[in-house]
Formats: structure tokens, C-alpha cells, sequence
């Protein structure tokens, strides 16, 4: 096993360790910079997607390079694009008012008001207000969906006489993401 010890030479500025005479170089005051060579084969992803912007494949590798299969992609009308990086499908959607199109994170449903637990008489209500106005609300009890509704006007009021828990999720229109809280009749 070789061992390296590292002396006071290298703390000194512009330092280059011993070249093929055994000699220690040091070159000015600054410190000799190497730049990295560029990349030769930069991996992208490609992210095919519907008209609306939802993401519905993404393509981490291929046997054929990336720019190829875009390329193909294009020749057959998918809608597509190659971007730098890992994408969630879950997370992301694909900005269609952009130039080009780019990937952007879904907004979070805002759900407002006080989510407690609630009497299961058919009384006591929760009144809440979600953004954006428009969605549909699944009212889940044992995995079972029991309510689907559209909403328009952003308020929910849940009134149940069944004691449980119910999962209640909003579903808004691309891109939200899901929204979801559960609610405790006792």
C-alpha cells in the first residue's frame, strides 16, 4: 500500500505537485485552473405529455441517444420535450404558455378553514373554502367512495350522521395537484 502525506508545499498558492524530473513546480503567484472538458453525451429526459400540459411518460434511458428519439417523436406529431434533470410525474407538469414549454411544479390545493372533528348528527358542519373555485370533492368511508361532487364556487360544507372517518379529496383541473384531509364523526 502506498501512503501520501501532504507537506507545507501544498498549502503554498500555485503549487503543482512533482512532474516526471521529481521537481516540484510552483508557477507565479496564482493557482494553476484546469477546466473540466465539456460533456460529451449529456444524458436528457424526455418527457412526453397530452395537450393540457399533464405529463404522462417520462423516459429516463433509451438504447438510441435522446436527441434521436425526440427527433422521431417530432416526425409523428407526440408532444414531447427533452429537459436536464429527473422529473416526478406526481410533482411536475409541463408549461404549455411558455416558449418553449418547460417543467414547473404542480400548485398545491389551498384548503381553508378549520378541519376538526365533528359531531355525527347531521348538524354540526364544517365549512370550508378551497382554491381554486373549481373542482370535484370524493367523499371516501372504509375505501369506498359514498360522495362525488362538483364544485364551483370554492366552499365545501360536510355534515355527516355517520360516525367514521372520512377521507375527503379535491381533484382540480390541470395542473393542481390533489388535495386531501380526513375528517373524524364521532
Amino acid at each position: 500500500m502506498t501512503g501520501v502525506t501532504l507537506d507545507s508545499a501544498w498549502a503554498v498558492p500555485g503549487f503543482v505537485p512533482a512532474g516526471a524530473d521529481g521537481e516540484g513546480l510552483t508557477v507565479g503567484s496564482q493557482p494553476i485552473t484546469v477546466e473540466e472538458p465539456k460533456a460529451l453525451n449529456r444524458t436528457k429526459t424526455l418527457i412526453r405529455h397530452d395537450a393540457n400540459g399533464v405529463i404522462t411518460q417520462v423516459i429516463l434511458e433509451a438504447a438510441r441517444p435522446m436527441d434521436e428519439i425526440s427527433k422521431s417523436f417530432a416526425e409523428a406529431g407526440i408532444d414531447h420535450i427533452l429537459y436536464d434533470g429527473p422529473v416526478d410525474i406526481k410533482e411536475a407538469y409541463v408549461d404549455l404558455s411558455t416558449d418553449p414549454p418547460e417543467i414547473r411544479p404542480k400548485p398545491e390545493v389551498v384548503i381553508s378553514g378549520e378541519i376538526r372533528p365533528i359531531k355525527a348528527d347531521g348538524i354540526d358542519v364544517l365549512h370550508l373554502t378551497v382554491r381554486p373555485e373549481n373542482f370535484t370533492v370524493y367523499v371516501w368511508f372504509e375505501n369506498r367512495l359514498v360522495h362525488q361532487e362538483d364544485v364551483t364556487d370554492g366552499a365545501i360544507e360536510f355534515a355527516i350522521d355517520q360516525a367514521g372517518t372520512f377521507r375527503v379529496t379535491i381533484v382540480a383541473a390541470q395542473p393542481y395537484k390533489v388535495g386531501a384531509f380526513e375528517v373524524i364523526a364521532r
